[in-house]
């Protein structure tokens, strides 16, 4: 039985998708999303409060230092260690903002339905400060 043409354009786009996201396949970064920039700017308050939402929202699964190691990660797929350096070029401002606001599947939770897009780009400020730098 021949497979209708749609079927086949249709894994054509879902190919397309996936190995042009490549490592944002599963996560939902709207188009231009990975170029968006805080809206906040950085400062001791700032700072305060991120390490309040994280300590509050983040730690259970990143741990208290952000390393992945929380007693609520899964050791057979930790939570990532957000102070390794090398995910810094792979997830700008923007692409932290949708993890955080969208989640991942099973993986990570959303926040949309908890915090305020405000509260969100608090906490993609608090990452950036965790991170080890270059």
């Amino acid at each position: 039985m021949r497979k209708p043409a749609w079927s086949l354009a249709t894994a054509f786009v879902v190919f397309l998708s996936v190995a042009v996201s490549g490592q944002y396949a599963g996560w939902t970064i709207p188009p231009g999303g990975k170029d968006e920039k805080s809206p906040l700017k950085s400062s001791a308050d700032l700072m305060k409060k991120g390490k309040s939402l994280f300590t509050a929202n983040c730690q259970k699964c990143h741990g208290p230092e952000g390393k992945g190691d929380g007693p609520d990660s899964d050791p057979s797929s930790p939570a990532a260690d957000l102070t390794d350096d090398f995910r810094t070029p792979l997830n700008p401002e923007g692409v932290l903002y949708y993890k955080i606001w969208n989640g991942h599947s099973n993986d990570m939770p959303a926040f949309k339905s908890k915090l305020t897009k405000d509260e969100v780009w608090t906490l993609v400020e608090y990452v950036k400060s965790i991170r080890k730098p270059s």
